[in-house]
């Protein structure tokens, strides 16, 4: 507050006698300006309208100036990812950092900002009471007109529903909140309206509707092409190549794979690298059944899984294909130890396209099971995973799961 006053009174050429006037001592404005003294209310008052400003103003811009450096410190906390280590720790330090201040929560973006990461810290602890300060922020967006962080907070409800499998409710969710900001006749950033595509093709896959993920997708690419935007061009290029290799289009798989490639190398990307080579092998399991030439793929990955996969996230997933190799070679003591290590991340994996191929995998774990002798944890395993999968929409993973609980399961 004393460096605020110091400089409204130097912007109005005052010197510290004329601001003083005849109700303050020149001494206990110094005091005052220098944050070694709190003026009182009256004292207050009568600063105010010597600089001609609301008093509110004074006090405002205070509190303003503690919550930037609040602020500063709680992003920090924020950008630890929900996958990293130290991810629940650096929530439960956001949250005690916010709590003692909720109260002093204005109208103003850094107040909105720290109420949207205090919400999204709860919510993630499994804490009550997150959906009263998201909306608080919501609300502070819309009054100053944030696009980009209310559009954020509008996908976060959507990815809320997503996370409990709700995937109609949450491409409603999605659709409605942006149809919200549409009808505002807001500009909404490149960036954003490409958050927004991605996440409303990943549900139009979600529910089934493929012809529809499949032209917000393209729009989405032509969009970006116009606007040479690189933003995530990788995840574009993934969901394309999964539903070409899914629906048996040679031609369009090779041309996405084939961009994929590209990109990897252009932008140095090992999480893009380590992806295809992580869907070559999948491929040559999932597709084409050529274990052999899948498993000699796995014995030359790297050591070091952050080469071959940096992002942690992945590790299942190679374990997983590691398993069905061994299962398909008939190694199948060797593939349930692959298996079992090869567990859903249900915290992080939510989509029933990413959960077929780990039904899958649990499939192939039935027919290990079996070969060992072990029927009847077989026939309760397969019936177990044909019931979880039967309402996911349908793919070729659905399909080799109906198989194997068919020819397991007697009539």
């Amino acid at each position: 507050m004393g460096e605020r006053i110091r400089r409204l009174r130097k912007e109005r050429d005052m010197t510290l006698q004329e601001l003083a006037g005849d109700q303050l001592s020149k001494g206990m404005l110094s005091l005052i300006e220098n944050n070694k003294a709190q003026p009182s209310m009256e004292s207050l008052s009568h600063i105010a309208a010597q600089l001609n400003v609301p008093a509110s103003d004074l006090l405002e811009e205070s509190s303003r100036e503690k919550l930037k450096k609040l602020l500063d410190e709680a992003e920090g906390y924020a950008s630890v990812r929900a996958m990293d280590e130290g991810a629940r720790e650096a929530r439960q330090k956001l949250v005690r950092l916010i709590a003692p201040h909720l109260s002093e929560m204005g109208e103003g973006y850094e107040s909105g900002r720290l109420l949207e990461m205090y919400g999204r810290s709860l919510h993630d602890l499994d804490g009550d009471g997150w959906e009263e300060p998201i909306n608080r922020a919501s609300a502070i967006y819309d009054s100053l007109n944030i696009v980009p962080r209310r559009a954020a907070i509008g996908m976060f409800r959507a990815q809320l529903l997503f996370a409990e499998h709700e995937y109609t409710e949450a491409l409603e969710t999605l659709n409605r909140e942006r149809e919200a900001l549409d009808q505002r006749g807001l500009f909404i950033e490149p960036m954003t309206r490409l958050d927004f595509d991605y996440l409303q093709a990943a549900l139009l896959y979600a529910v089934g509707n493929t012809e529809e993920a499949i032209a917000v997708m393209e729009r989405a690419l032509a969009f970006s092409r116009e606007h040479d935007l690189y933003y995530h061009m990788s995840d574009w290029y993934r969901l394309a190549s999964i539903h070409a290799l899914m629906a048996g289009m040679d031609n369009e798989y090779w041309h996405y794979r084939t961009k994929l490639r590209q990109y990897a190398e252009f932008a140095e990307d090992k999480e893009t690298a380590g992806f295809l080579d992580f869907l070559d092998i999948h491929e040559l399991n999932s597709f084409r059944n050529d274990y052999a030439e899948a498993y000699r793929r796995i014995q030359d990955w790297p050591d070091d899984p952050e080469t071959a996969l940096p992002d942690p996230l992945h590790s299942p997933y190679m374990s997983l294909e590691t398993g069905k190799a061994l299962s398909g070679l008939g190694r199948h003591k060797e593939a349930l130890e692959a298996l079992e290590r090869a567990l859903v991340p249900r915290e992080f994996i939510h989509h029933p396209i990413d959960l077929s191929i780990f039904m899958e995998g649990e499939a192939y774990k039935a027919e290990s099971l079996w070969e060992t002798g072990e029927t009847g944890r077989a026939r309760e395993l397969i019936r177990d995973v044909a019931e979880r999968i039967g309402p996911l929409p349908r793919t070729p993973y659905k399909n080799r799961v109906q198989q194997v609980h068919e020819r397991l399961t007697p009539h």
